[in-house]
């Protein structure tokens, strides 16, 4: 490798983050996952093995048991919608601390173990559908349907199958302009993209780009993708090229931006979360 390659390599990394250390680290968790920015409660993120979502404050409980949460989100009210990894269901918690179930099968059959989830601004939800939280997974006793699927649950309520053919649909995210659903296969080492726009179910998958072990995805206000993986937070534009790398003390499994004033990056990695302040825009 030349020096001028090396040099352009290793400057290629970390020019996103205003700072390559977190501006906090916090730690003692079990296995955190779906980081989500509420305005009225700050960050929050699941603990799977826990049963229990936190506030980063303090270890502060905000819900539990929590049906194994994993992904966390936002509906068009502000409620948040929980995919219970545990509890097999993607459901919704109101302000007032009720919940309700969202949707549980399709066509009679149980969901696997809802993984990550992303909501349209018409309401729609899509979810990932993995085995990671059934004993056995796949071939275990309590499996009812015989595929990982990529799901939207509509604002009618009604489920629709997107996609079966992926081996371990995982994170999920949307671009700014709604059209085209990004989802990461982790057994796949992959990133694969559905032209929403067509609206023709099932879709075709479209491989978008490569990276090793994908988890969470989130899309930036410039359309980039930001992939935790195995190497860290990956990057990638719109066209699939790889613009940066944040190198995360343990393996990252998801990630999301939020903050008062939008600057604020949380990753969640194994047993603690890690909050990284964004460079500011030009």
């Amino acid at each position: 490798m030349s020096f001028f390659v090396l040099l352009c390599h290793l400057t290629f990394f970390a020019t996103l983050i205003a700072h390559e250390q977190p501006i906090m680290e916090v730690c003692g968790f079990k296995f955190t996952e779906g980081p989500l920015w509420v305005d009225e409660l700050g960050w929050i993120f699941s603990d799977i093995p826990a049963n229990t979502v936190y506030k980063i404050a303090n270890h502060e409980v905000y819900l539990s048991p929590s049906g194994n949460s994993n992904g966390l989100a936002l509906d068009k009210k502000g409620n948040i919608l929980l995919a219970e990894h545990g509890n097999r269901r993607i459901s919704r918690m109101y302000r007032n601390g009720n919940i309700e179930v969202v949707a549980e099968r399709y066509q009679g059959k149980r969901f696997n173990s809802p993984n990550d989830l992303v909501v349209r601004s018409d309401g729609s939800i899509f979810f990932t559908d993995p085995p990671y939280g059934l004993p056995g997974g796949m071939n275990g006793p309590n499996a009812e349907l015989n595929f990982c699927g990529i799901y939207e649950i509509t604002p009618k309520g009604d489920v629709l199958l997107i996609n079966k053919k992926l081996n371990k649909p995982n994170g999920i995210a949307l671009s700014r302009d709604e059209e085209i659903l990004f989802v990461a296969d982790t057994e796949q080492n992959a990133i694969f993209k559905f032209l929403y726009k067509d609206k023709e179910y099932p879709m075709e998958e479209i491989k978008f780009c490569d990276v090793a072990s994908p988890d969470g995805i989130k899309i930036d206000k410039q359309d980039n993708l930001w992939v935790t993986s195995s190497e860290g937070v990956v990057v990638f534009n719109k066209q699939g090229e790889r613009i940066d790398i944040i190198k995360v003390p343990k393996h990252p499994a998801n990630c999301a931006f939020g903050g008062k004033n939008g600057d604020e990056f949380l990753v969640t990695a194994r047993d603690c979360v890690y909050l990284y302040r964004l460079k500011k825009e030009k």
